[in-house]
């Protein structure tokens, strides 16, 4: 196997909650998931990433784990984690494990044993500060918009968190922390799993500011300042990293992505060459609604606003690197409503999303459901799932917004739009529990659901196919896995680029707008296209709406 044989994968990203309940309990399970393997082949994808599944009081929905070293109960056992290993093997897909590193749960046994014993070994597995005010130390505010520090009961001891309260961080300072960690991973990697998406990690080195009793400059009327400047990719975390890889993930050949935001200067010690992991995601556009943005607002994405956000995300990355191109993943809204407009979700704009996607140069990662159209669903809060959902709720009503500001933005912005539970067929709950599912399911699986798409050579799942087929088994796969990518010059709202490899290329044009825009360019070779062809009298191709074609 090739060091870099996850250049050629196209992976399926799986939330095991609500992918398919396998027992009736309302929660989707391993067993689940085994069951749907052939659906997961026939799209074509090879490689599955599974969203946490390790034992957890899932408070962060299994970002909080109680237990690395054992699956949670809610999703079954070792033995369907080693069944789905071997049965996905057999279909020639690779399992990817998500691990969260940066701090686990306030139930896992280390935690425990630090709380009730301030001399425990286990005491500097985490950050803790004797701090004898009622109020915190400091006055950093968590990704979590609440206070990084957490005080135990009504003691002087306090507890650092970069997220909620139930997380608390763990000290990669400790030596003996690190070679557990790595222990764990290995013991991972031995039973088959092909590689991590890793969570969080450009955290493991907090600041020394981070952890005083400074009070920063606010950046919100609360009088909060944010954490982020303080704790993520502080100088020094090349030595945890360093060390995480070498005895880890690179021994392995496993693919690795992480998920943090790399400052450009930083990017080719993270995915170059010799870096610290195969790809990185890269928030830049799956965030472009929300960044600078006033709280509890949106800016809606346009082809235009777009453009340069993507041309320099993939040039940057090219540069040094391989990327993890992605439109929605559990902690995203559906990427039909991000990067569309209200009226303009359909087959048609819905297949140009999916070239968009697929022709990037990067691995893609595909979300499921979003093969099939899924798209965000209305809640009330009560329906929601999510400790980001209430955090961020009770911290808009201390600063005066209404519940009415503030549930518009969450059915436009919420991460439980995209975790509602998979839309498999007509029946009730859409085919993916006979029991009470644990979120609630779009009402719209009536009209979109998996069975429909599979029975239609028309759908956008087809579409999908056709699309991964044409990367992984084409005579232009060579071109689209590893060919350069450079920009082309484009009308408005039509982002447009080539791919080249030894010599050949070919074009991508993706119209993100409702209009017809006219180019002088005329296609020789047409592979593929999501609606009919029109050209001017001179051969010229004119784009139609939500058009996309890939031509040489």
């Amino acid at each position: 196997m090739s060091n870099t044989w996850w250049k050629d994968a196209v992976v399926y990203q799986i939330y095991p909650k609500s992918y398919y309940d396998s027992n009736g309990d309302g929660v989707g399970d391993l067993a689940g998931i085994t069951e749907k393997l052939d659906y997961i082949q026939s799209l074509g994808t090879n490689v599955i990433w599974l969203c946490p599944i390790f034992k957890s009081p899932m408070k962060d929905n299994g970002y909080d784990i109680a237990d690395y070293s054992v699956v949670d109960p809610i999703f079954g056992d070792n033995n369907a984690l080693d069944k789905l290993i071997s049965e996905a093997k057999k279909r020639d897909i690779k399992i990817l494990l998500d691990l969260v590193l940066n701090h686990s749960s306030d139930e896992h046994p280390w935690f425990k044993a630090a709380i009730e014993d301030p001399n425990s070994p286990y005491s500097d597995y985490y950050i803790f500060k004797q701090w004898d005010k009622p109020t915190p130390p400091n006055n950093l505010r968590t990704y979590f918009d609440c206070s990084v520090w957490s005080r135990v009961g009504e003691t002087n001891r306090w507890y650092f968190n970069s997220f909620g309260p139930e997380q608390p961080d763990l000290n990669w300072e400790n030596p003996q922390l690190r070679k557990d960690i790595i222990n764990m991973i290995n013991v991972w990697i031995k039973k088959g799993v092909a590689g991590f998406r890793i969570d969080a990690i450009g955290n493991l080195k907090k600041s020394p500011e981070a952890l005083s009793e400074y009070q920063f400059e606010p950046d919100k009327d609360d009088g909060s300042a944010s954490l982020v400047p303080w704790v993520l990719n502080q100088p020094g975390i090349d030595k945890f990293l360093t060390e995480l890889v070498e005895n880890t993930f690179k021994p392995a050949n496993s693919m690795t992505v992480a998920e943090i935001d790399v400052p450009e200067k930083d990017l080719r010690a993270y995915v170059g060459e010799n870096g610290y992991f195969s790809m990185v995601f890269d928030f830049s556009i799956a965030d472009l609604d929300i960044r600078n943005e006033k709280p509890f607002t949106i800016n809606p994405i346009t082809g235009e606003r777009l453009k340069p956000v993507f041309i320099k995300s993939q040039l940057d990355t090219q540069r040094v690197g391989w990327g993890a191109p992605y439109l929605e993943n559990h902690d995203q809204p559906r990427s039909l409503n991000k990067f569309l407009p209200k009226g303009a979700i359909n087959v048609t704009s819905a297949k140009m999303l999916a070239t968009f996607l697929l022709t990037q140069r990067g691995t893609p990662f595909i979300y499921q459901g979003q093969e099939i159209g899924m798209t965000n669903c209305p809640m009330t809060l009560e329906e929601h799932d999510d400790l980001h959902v209430f955090k961020l709720h009770e911290w808009g009503k201390k600063l005066g917004y209404s519940d009415e500001q503030i549930i518009e933005y969450f059915n436009d912005r919420s991460r439980d739009n995209s975790r509602t539970p998979f839309q498999w067929d007509r029946e009730i709950n859409g085919g993916f529990s006979t029991g009470k599912p644990w979120l609630k399911v779009n009402p719209n699986y009536v009209d979109i659901n998996a069975e429909q798409e599979t029975q239609d050579k028309h759908s956008l799942f087809a579409y999908y196919q056709q699309l991964i087929a044409l990367r992984r088994h084409s005579k232009i796969s060579d071109i689209l896995v590893y060919g350069e990518f450079s920009p082309l010059v484009s009308p408005e709202n039509v982002i447009a680029f080539k791919r080249t490899d030894d010599g050949n290329s070919v074009n991508i044009y993706c119209n993100f707008s409702g209009e017809e825009k006219a180019l002088t360019i005329k296609a020789k070779d047409i592979y593929l296209h999501n609606s009919p062809i029109v050209e001017d009298a001179q051969g010229g191709l004119i784009l139609q709406p939500y058009q996309a074609i890939i031509f040489a």
